[in-house]
């Protein structure tokens, strides 16, 4: 009996041994000790890291609660605009300004030099893998709004086309280019000029980056054809674009053209008065003569001879004068249909060529009555798909379906982007966003995106009594006091206490 369980002890084991085996698990005991040592040493490796990131963050520059460092590519962005206003308010909390190349920007915020960093572009990935390696979680992007590049003609002018592809632009635009009517990209027989405002202009950027393919921080105006016109206003843009300063021109030449005739015909106009006068003074003289006549025929006395004979020149000298005014009246208008020939002799050449500029989406938006926008289209080689025109708009731009943009970001910690001084920043950047991007010439965000936006920094919702522009509580005297709960210690500075927490 004995013998009959210890058989079957045996074929029982041989059974489980075999039916492991057909499942493909591997029960040698060497082997599992040997997973189980390298899960070990990878919980031991990862705990080391995680140390290492925990030190690393720890030894990074420390800031006092209340200062915020930002980086910014020019004085003029929106977010150093957004500070200084902060400023001007009496804000509490200590911003500090730093302007510096966005590459730099990037090594500074992964080096936890600085809190916030506005960028026209997004981060590489070494350069987030910097940050992670720092304990800094920037992963997260957040829009603020759009440079644009909006291509115009002037309004009712018919270039023979609507739309271009960014080919076009490019053979148009671009360094090298040998446009110079608009039929050689298809369009109308017109003589073909452009425009742009300096290198510096988010609009020229945009351009030499989408149309050209230029790396995003290194545009300079030798990327364009060489005869390219450059306007740091965009109203004097504006004026070549439409033609205002030939027009100018046309009107300086046409008076000094009509002077030019004033002085030709001065000599024989001043004859030709001279000869009106004499033939108008001898016609009153002879009824004058007459009238002397009748008189002595009638045998009248004169009773006052010098009253009679003040009266008389009075008459000639009236005589005379009515003579000249009515011939300079006619030698005015002689010069004035010449000087009208001459002009409508020039005036067609003056809009002769269809002139192309460059601006940003939110300058064309105010001038839409005498600038016309073309449309763009994303293809950059030839094809013979159906165009997929696409309209600057600002739905066009927020959706992202318009070419001619590049999305401006703000960078930075996610937990230092919930600290309170930060979000006093946050705050006034979302809740004035129109504002502060129209003066860097950006595009801001739409509504939608900024009620989006700013649920997603946690940040109030806008009050539609503010018209958008701020939700801030005020005090009875003035300014805003924009930094919600101060309290000591809590505000930035990745190593504060509040960024700590997840």
């Amino acid at each position: 009996m004995i013998r009959l369980r210890s058989t079957l002890a045996a074929g029982l084991a041989a059974a489980s041994v075999l039916a492991v085996a057909g499942c493909g698990v591997n029960s040698d005991p060497e082997m599992i000790r040997g997973d189980q040592v390298a899960a070990s040493a990878r919980e031991m490796q990862q705990a080391q890291e995680t140390k290492t990131i925990r030190q690393r963050r720890a030894n990074l520059p420390r800031r006092s609660s209340d200062e915020v460092a930002l980086s910014v590519p020019a004085q003029g962005s929106a977010s150093a605009a957004a500070v200084r206003s902060l400023r001007a308010e009496k804000s509490p909390v200590d911003f500090g300004v730093v302007v510096q190349p966005t590459d730099q920007g990037f090594a500074d915020l992964c080096a936890g030099s600085v809190d916030v960093l506005q960028s026209n572009r997004q981060i590489t990935p070494a350069e987030l893998a910097q940050c992670d390696q720092n304990g800094l979680a920037v992963s997260r992007k957040v829009t603020l709004g759009y440079a644009t590049a909006v291509l115009v003609t002037e309004n009712g002018r018919d270039i023979g086309g609507d739309c271009l592809t960014l080919a076009a632009v490019r053979s148009m635009l671009s360094r090298g280019s040998t446009i110079t009517n608009w039929r050689q990209i298809g369009f109308a027989t017109q003589g073909f000029a452009a425009a742009a405002p300096p290198a510096a202009s988010p609009a020229t950027g945009v351009v030499a980056i989408k149309a050209f393919g230029r790396p995003i921080g290194s545009v300079a105006l030798t990327d364009f054809r060489g005869d390219l016109k450059t306007y740091a206003r965009y109203n004097d843009l504006s004026d070549w674009v439409t033609n205002q300063d030939r027009i100018d021109q046309l009107d300086r030449e046409t008076r000094a053209y009509n002077r030019s005739i004033a002085r030709q015909r001065r000599r024989s106009d001043i004859e030709e008065i001279r000869r009106a006068e004499a033939i108008a003074a001898r016609k009153v003289v002879r009824q004058i003569d007459a009238e002397n006549a009748a008189r002595k025929k009638a045998k009248k006395a004169v009773s006052d001879p010098k009253a009679l004979e003040a009266d008389n020149a009075a008459r000639v000298r009236s005589a005379k004068r009515r003579a000249r005014l009515d011939v300079i009246r006619k030698q005015n208008a002689a010069v004035n249909l010449q000087t009208s020939r001459y002009r409508a002799d020039r005036v067609t050449q003056v809009f002769s060529s269809g002139r192309l500029g460059v601006v940003p989406y939110t300058f064309y938006e105010l001038h839409s009555d005498v600038l016309r926008p073309l449309e763009i289209d994303a293809r950059r080689k030839a094809s013979t798909d159906q165009p997929d025109c696409k309209f600057p708009s600002q739905q066009t731009i927020v959706n992202g379906t318009y070419p001619l943009i590049l999305p401006v970001y703000l960078y930075g910690d996610s937990r230092v982007l919930r600290t309170a001084s930060v979000r006093v920043l946050l705050t006034r950047l979302f809740s004035q966003n129109a504002t502060l991007t129209r003066q860097e010439d950006l595009t801001g965000l739409s509504a939608a995106d900024l009620v989006t936006t700013r649920r997603g920094l946690g940040l109030a919702p806008i009050d539609d009594s503010t018209d958008g522009t701020t939700t801030s509580r005020r005090t009875p005297t003035g300014p805003v006091n924009a930094t919600p709960n101060l309290q000591p210690g809590e505000i930035p500075g990745v190593n504060s206490s509040s960024a700590e927490t997840p």
